[in-house]
Order: structure tokens, then sequence, then C-alpha cells
């Protein structure tokens, strides 16, 4: 996360994670780089599936020569045919490890190339094998998958101008559409070029090579808010605060007394003892500290199991009602952190803005939603690169959001959402894995798979 001094200066936000970009408007007039939600399939529509055999070929070397992807979403495919089946995609800049030479041309003019560790890509639109190409140039930054967020995140001030590489003149951008106050969005890169007015302006480059006025932009303020993991000192039931203002109780001789505030989204260590005072149902977490049952909301261990609640089996378990996930392998609680479900909670999700109930299984992880309708992760604003998206065969996502700080709390339009941190945690546990270089993955070789259930 950005440190607490940064926040409101986008020239430190930029300079902190972002180098000037030289080549940038070669870079962003080069194909498939073009951020539209048809730059390439989501990573859940590959096609159904073509009658040749996937071959069977050598894992190239780590060390080996690279191929760079050139679009938003490049496909990964099971088979070096377009009819394959999609297991994967890279994002612009991305650089993976490729065999020497390509497998084949047929239907790829570039050649098919198997990547590591698995799978084939086609060169040419979307993909080279020419690491010096302007787009690989430009889209350098790449995600860390190490911090809370995998970019350096903006949002915007104001309603402001989205802009693209004008081909028709040089050094300068033209603008495609308009982005609403307080939309979010990475920014992996700088410009200054003309404006459609003829000005020079700073720019903001995002991950899909579009652009926003530096001026028009602040760095964003993700929320702080972390879970706890569940071993021998924390252990369920475990209480959060997610009321402001609150406190905590002293209780002594049959009355209780109020005590000092509770920090917003403190998580209280439970030690399962309770007791009523005057009407008022009262949880200890500590000898002498207590919380009033009305004013936590907690996380407690399942009495029952599903049958797939064996071994060391990953599973998610989320509440609804609650706003409470808690991570299980097998019976044994490793993680509980609070969530956001959809703002009518219990509703039908095909007609409001609901989460949707069942067992589902985590079917593809994207480092972010590259590729999806920036408009249907918040109410009113568009977000573009969602972090740490686990996609569920719902059709709905588990993901990290930047742009609020309700978590525990209804909010958005149905999916399940977490704090950065959380998401970051959740999506590194989660199966299937994600193979290096690789923006997003889905149907895991190795059998593993991460299930979901969620319940009201």
């Amino acid at each position: 996360m950005q440190p607490r001094g940064m926040r409101n200066s986008l020239s430190t936000l930029i300079l902190h994670a972002l180098t000037t970009v030289t080549a940038l408007w070669a870079a962003t007039a080069a194909p498939g780089c073009n951020g539209s939600s048809d730059a390439g399939p989501s990573l859940s529509k590959g096609a159904a599936g073509g009658s040749e055999e996937i071959p069977k070929v050598p894992v190239p070397p780590a060390d080996g020569p690279k191929l760079g992807a050139l679009a938003d979403v490049t496909p990964i495919l099971d088979r070096p045919s377009k009819s394959g089946i999609q297991i994967g995609y890279l994002h612009a800049g991305a650089k993976v490890a490729r065999a020497e030479e390509a497998f084949s041309t047929d239907g790829c003019d570039g050649g098919w190339y198997p990547i590591r560790p698995r799978g084939f890509v086609c060169a040419g639109e979307t993909a080279s094998t020419e690491l010096e190409h302007p787009t690989l140039v430009a889209m350098a930054l790449q995600p860390s998958l190490e911090q809370a967020l995998p970019y350096t995140y903006a949002r915007t001030r104001k309603e402001t101008t989205l802009f693209e590489r004008d081909p028709d003149r040089e050094n300068a951008v033209r603008p495609m559409g308009k982005i609403s106050r307080r939309s979010g969005m990475a920014v992996v890169g700088s410009w200054s070029a003309l404006d459609h007015e003829g000005q020079m302006s700073r720019l903001g480059m995002l991950t899909n090579g579009k652009f926003v006025k530096a001026a028009d932009l602040r760095a964003a303020e993700p929320s702080e808010f972390a879970g706890a993991n569940i071993d021998e000192n924390a252990k369920l039931p475990m209480g959060f605060i997610v009321k402001r203002g609150v406190r905590e109780w002293h209780i002594e001789k049959g009355e209780a007394y109020k005590r000092k505030k509770f920090t917003y989204h403190q998580t209280l260590p439970l030690t399962g003892r309770f007791r009523t005072v005057r009407g008022q149902k009262f949880w200890a977490f500590d000898e002498d500290r207590w919380a009033r049952h009305q004013d936590i909301t907690i996380a407690r261990r399942r009495n029952t199991y599903p049958d797939f609640a064996t071994g060391e089996q990953k599973w998610i378990d989320v509440s609804i009602v609650t706003g409470v996930m808690v991570l299980y392998e097998g019976k044994r609680p490793v993680f509980a952190t609070l969530v956001s479900v959809g703002t009518d909670r219990l509703g039908d999700p095909k007609e409001s803005a609901s989460t949707a109930r069942g067992t589902f299984e985590v079917s593809a992880k994207h480092t972010t939603a590259a590729g999806t309708d920036p408009k249907s992760f918040a109410n009113g604003v568009s977000i573009y690169d969602t972090p740490w998206a686990l996609e569920l065969s719902s059709g709905q996502l588990i993901h990290g959001s930047f742009w609020h700080d309700r978590f525990g709390i209804e909010h958005g339009p149905g999916n399940i959402q977490l704090s950065p941190s959380d998401a970051a945690k959740v999506w590194q546990w989660a199966d299937p894995g994600l193979p290096e270089s690789w923006h997003g993955a889905m149907r895991p070789t190795d059998g593993s798979k991460t299930l979901v259930v969620v319940r009201k």
C-alpha cells in the first residue's frame, strides 16, 4: 500500500513506481493494446476445444529465450490451434520463457510457440519474439505479486477524458471517452503529449495503453484493514469491529461500564466467555475487557462441514448475513476476515445487487481483471485493473477493492470484496496456481481446486 504521505501527490506516486516512457507513442499503436473489452477473450471463455491432439513437448527452460505479450489479453491455448482451449493469458509487457523454435505455423503466421510451463502462444498481433518491440518497452512495469496491490493505483479527482494515441499526429493523443469522478485505475507509466486542443499535457498511462491527464488524478487511499491468521495464538470465535464510535466495557458487580472506544475494524480475540447484564449480552476478549454483542461481527467455527471438507482440501466459507469469510483446509480454519457482499445481500443476483449463494469452484485466477468491463465493479464509477480476482463457477468474483473501506458491510453490485492485503493473501493461497509471468490461469493440470461455499 502507498505510504500515507504519498496519498495526495500524483507526481510523487508516479516517481515512486513508474518510469517515463519515451517510446510510448509507438507502443500504444501496437495491435491488441487497446484496453477495450474485446481486446482479447475473457479467461473463462475459451473455445470448446478442437479435434487436434494436444502435442507433448518439452517444457522450455526458465533461462531460455522469451516471448513477449503485446495485448491486454494474450491467450495461452492448450494446443497449437485457434480452436484450442484457453488455459490462461499473458498481459501486455509480460515476457515468458519459450521454446527455441515454433512448433508449427498452422493458422499462425508467426508460429505457435510452446511456453513455460505449458501451453502455446501464437506470435503475431498479440505476441512477439522481438523483445525490443515498442509495446514491451512501454509496458515494462509488471505487477508485483508480493505487495498488497500489484500496481500503483490512482483515483480521478473529477470527470476526466480518457485518451488514446493519435495515429495522425506526432507525439499527440486524442479523446476516446470520459471517465467519471472517483474512478480508479493502475498507473504504470507517464508521457507528455499534445492533447486534442493542442496543449502539452502530462499523462498517466493505464495498463491497457490508454491515458488520463496526471493533473486529474490523485493517489488512491486503499484500506489498511487486514484479517487474522488462525493458529494457537488466535482461534475462533473471533470478533471484528465494523461500527465507528462503539466502546469496550468493564463489568463489575453486575453492572457494565463504558471504557475507551474501539478502533474501526479492530480485531478482537474472543475468549468464548459471555455474560448478560441488564438484558444485554457481552463477549469477553480479555480477562476484564468486554464487547457488546450488538457492536461486533463474529467469525465462528463451523459446527457442521460439507462432505468435501476432508484432508487438506482448501475451501472458503462466506456468510452473506455477517459479512465474514473463513478459509479452511479440511476442517481446520486457517484465516478469518471481513468481506463486502452485494448491496442487496440476499436478493436474486439476476435481478439485484446481490451475491449468489451455493457451492462453487474457483475456475480462474487473475492478477487483475484484465479485459473485464470496468463499470461492473462499483456503483457509478469505473474501476480498471481490479486486483487479485478469483473467478467462481457462478460467474461472480472474489477480488480486492482499493476504492472503499466498508468491509463487513454490504457494498457494491454483488461480487465478494476484500481489502487489498486480504485479497492478496486469499489469492496466493487459493488454487489454481499461477505460473511465472502469466497474468491469469485456469484449468489446473494437477487436479487441485478450491471450493467456495456462499451461504446465508
